[in-house]
């Protein structure tokens, strides 16, 4: 749903991420406990679910700063680490990441804006290596609905997880 929204109007709405952490946490909680007991549940359920969300949050939050990704997609894929759970939100990190470079690529070369989103990359680069802040324009990013990324990324992580040669590392 976050995709195909994020698609029709380059957004993911508060309403549809924010339970949905609410209720990966409420899940992994409630099923770690009626499966195995309160400690259980408590350590493999809400915990790990904790720790995945957050993990994923981090680490999109930064890209955020940078104005990599927009704060949409970071709820969404807290989100998705609440409910696929540590250790496997690690892996989603690089599995959406990839899946976000060919997304990234894909719709550059699509829009003709390949050597506009190079430059600005470059200029990206520069502003991050230097001590002091290099004069010119500031990057124009071109945004992507990335929730397609975070989906097909997610979803990648979670099948490799049981198919091994789809495994990347």
């Amino acid at each position: 749903m976050a995709t195909v929204y994020d698609l029709r109007s380059m957004r993911v709405p508060n309403w549809l991420t924010l339970p949905s952490i609410v209720g990966g946490l409420l899940v992994n909680w409630l099923v770690f406990t009626l499966g195995f007991g309160p400690a259980i549940g408590l350590t493999s359920g809400l915990l790990a679910s904790l720790v995945g969300g957050l993990l994923l949050a981090i680490v999109f939050g930064l890209l955020a700063a940078i104005h990599f990704v927009g704060m949409g997609d970071v709820k969404l894929v807290a989100a998705v680490g609440t409910l696929i759970r540590w250790p496997l939100a690690l892996w989603t990190v690089g599995y959406v990441a990839l899946a976000g470079g060919v997304l990234a690529v894909t719709y550059a070369v699509v829009g003709g804006h390949l050597g506009a989103v190079l430059r600005n990359l470059g200029l990206i680069a520069r502003r991050m290596t230097q001590t002091t802040k290099p004069e010119g324009s500031r990057p124009q990013l071109h945004p992507i609905p990335y929730a397609a990324a975070i989906l097909i990324g997610s979803s990648w992580a979670i099948v490799s997880r049981y198919v091994p040669s789809l495994r990347l590392w």
